[in-house]
């Protein structure tokens, strides 16, 4: 069973960008997907959301990496007796064989994983939060499934931690999250552009008066990740675990994969991993990809892309065990959500299917109202 989520579905969680007032806790949130890591910084008196590639590779130590015009934009952290590379500024980092990803269902036990924690905990730092009083974290709906990969997190990041270069955060507390949660938190910042789409789809639900009436439905939350393809019914503002789950080997990552096949066999030779990157920013920003100085379009690969995708989608309707029978509203959280909206869109027309606005970082948002939520109650409690 999936913990509650949060402790009122009444409760209306803090601004995020509140000001931060002396003595008032501090609220920090992590998403790490397989392809970013975004977070919520201080920015000011303000809170901003960033991100960086979920990419940690063992530290270079030598004086070459310290060549060019400028210093890239990454930290080494220690993580189990090494360092490790992390930060916006990863790609750099490249060497060899090593792509400093691990894109399996161990990732969040995983070396990686902690490096990339720590990461995020390092910009905090930077940014001056060295002590952390709620610090909410996500995990894909099936590891959160799971009591002991909960405990897990609560237990490596509670506490003092090393974040690189003699410095050190403190945090309080963890909360986990199952990460498609923190978008459903934040669906009622865009309750405008939700019910525009409401009305264009012309189904049985109507315009909602306010987000207090998402509670009266049944929203499916879907997340398709790097890797994962996530999902969470919520009904009355209470997750049925009997209809939520996820996919593995069901998201970006997949797509990339076969479309790198399709292109090997078109040109007649092997690609290696190194490409992956490329055709993934080639697909993101619709423009050909460039291999040995040569440019391959990938428009003629769309229905590989759809053909993956829609086997992912048939994946969750089957773990929805009937329940799409009775889903009010299907609502996408993520960076890559757009192939789903019209593929959903088309399998279920008198459903709206609403693409969170600055998809990438609904989650993390919404897991920073829930920590701030959690952090006014404790203040009430206290």
């Amino acid at each position: 069973m999936l913990e509650q989520q949060y402790h009122d579905a009444n409760l209306q969680p803090a601004d995020s960008t509140s000001p931060h007032v002396a003595g008032f806790p501090v609220v920090r949130a992590i998403d790490v997907g397989f392809g970013h890591v975004k977070l919520s910084q201080r920015d000011g008196n303000d809170v901003k959301f960033t991100s960086f590639p979920s990419m940690a590779i063992p530290a270079d130590g030598s004086a070459v990496r310290t060549l060019g015009t400028r210093k890239r934009d990454t930290f080494d952290v220690p993580v189990r007796g090494a360092l490790y590379e992390v930060g916006r500024d990863v790609a750099l980092a490249h060497s060899g064989g090593n792509f400093g990803r691990d894109v399996t269902d161990e990732f969040y036990k995983g070396a990686i994983y902690e490096a990339l924690t720590r990461g995020a905990l390092r910009y905090m730092a930077e940014a001056g939060d060295n002590q952390i009083d709620i610090l909410v974290l996500g995990l894909p709906v099936n590891q959160y499934n799971d009591a002991k990969r909960r405990d897990y997190l609560r237990s490596t990041f509670e506490g003092s931690l090393d974040v690189g270069d003699g410095k050190s955060v403190f945090v309080k507390r963890v909360l986990v999250q199952a990460q498609p949660v923190g978008g459903y938190a934040a669906i009622d910042e865009h309750l405008d552009e939700l019910n525009a789409v409401i009305a264009a789809t012309g189904g049985a639900l109507r315009t909602l008066d306010s987000g207090e009436a998402l509670e009266d439905l049944a929203v499916l939350m879907v997340d398709p990740g790097e890797h994962t393809l996530d999902w969470l019914l919520v009904q009355q503002g209470t997750i049925n675990p009997r209809a939520s789950g996820a996919a593995s080997d069901a998201g970006r990552h997949r797509v990339v994969r076969a479309v790198q096949e399709a292109l090997s066999h078109q040109i007649g030779r092997p690609l290696g991993p190194s490409v992956m990157p490329r055709i993934n920013d080639a697909l993101r920003l619709g423009a050909p990809v460039k291999l040995s100085g040569v440019a391959h379009p990938l428009q003629s690969y769309e229905p590989v892309v759809l053909s993956v995708i829609d086997d992912s989608i048939n994946r969750m309707v089957d773990g929805l065990r009937d329940a799409h029978e009775i889903i009010d509203l299907i609502v996408l959280v993520g960076g890559h959500p757009e192939h789903y909206r019209d593929l959903l869109s088309k399998r279920f027309p008198a459903i709206p299917v609403f693409v969170m606005p600055d998809s990438m970082y609904a989650n993390v948002r919404g897991f920073q109202m829930i920590g701030e939520a959690e952090a006014a109650t404790s203040e009430v409690r206290h």
